[in-house]
């Protein structure tokens, strides 16, 4: 075995690299288990892309890994499960705010159809 082969398995496997910011993978992979990581980024001017057969699911956990908000995208709905529930304009400025006592309507007009 050359020692160019040899670099090669060290560095990773098929569209997976080692780097000194972490793990690169190129291309479509499939995950068979549940993915932790600190942080998932596309290349810079890459859209990130997530495909189900079912539906996607992002858990926000506590240090014990209980539940405290999830956000689910499913073929029928999106739901939102938490304390409150907020969209905000990209400055910032709340536009829509919901919890258990009040739903909050921040924009100057309300249009209903």
């Amino acid at each position: 075995m050359s020692d160019d082969i040899i670099a090669e398995d060290i560095d990773g496997m098929g569209n997976l690299r080692i780097t000194d910011k972490g793990l690169k993978l190129e291309g479509d992979s499939e995950f068979l288990q549940p993915l932790y990581a600190k942080e998932i980024q596309s290349r810079p001017g890459n859209a990130l892309y997530f495909k189900s057969a079912r539906n996607v699911t992002v858990n926000i956990l506590n240090d014990q890994t209980k539940v405290l908000t999830q956000l689910i995208t499913g073929p029928k709905a999106v739901e939102a499960y938490g304390k409150k529930f907020e969209v905000k304009t990209v400055s910032g400025k709340l536009l829509f705010s919901a919890d258990n006592h009040e739903v909050v309507v921040g924009a100057e007009r309300l249009r209903v159809l």
